[in-house]
């Protein structure tokens, strides 16, 4: 369709896994955009998945967590219009509040 065509928006998507690659259901999963400071949210499904649509192109920090892990925080995730990225998180175990940092490219999944 046309509107696929030219979409403006973009998705992210992604896997979190624990360290020994064992799919994390039930983890939060934050968008934010670093420029107008909008938060998109969702949660891994039981394979470990997730899917945030209808971002729009810019830098986003991205954060995963769940109780009982370190959360993982991805900075600088560039989203460009009609162009799907993906990130993949691995948590591990800890508090919430110890972070581990990921910095953009690093994070980029081809």
């Amino acid at each position: 369709s046309a509107l696929a065509q030219g979409s403006v928006t973009s998705t992210l998507t992604g896997t979190v896994l624990d360290t020994s690659g064992g799919a994390i259901p039930g983890a939060t999963v934050v968008a934010t955009n670093t420029a107008t400071g909008v938060v998109s949210e969702t949660t891994s499904t039981s394979q470990g998945t997730f899917t945030i649509a209808a971002l729009l192109p810019g830098r986003y920090t991205v954060t995963v967590s769940l109780t009982g892990f370190k959360t993982a925080v991805f900075n600088g995730v560039v989203l460009n219009a009609g162009v799907p990225a993906a990130i993949a998180a691995r948590l591990e175990v800890g508090g919430l509040e110890e972070t581990i940092v990921v910095e953009g490219a690093a994070a980029l999944v081809q």
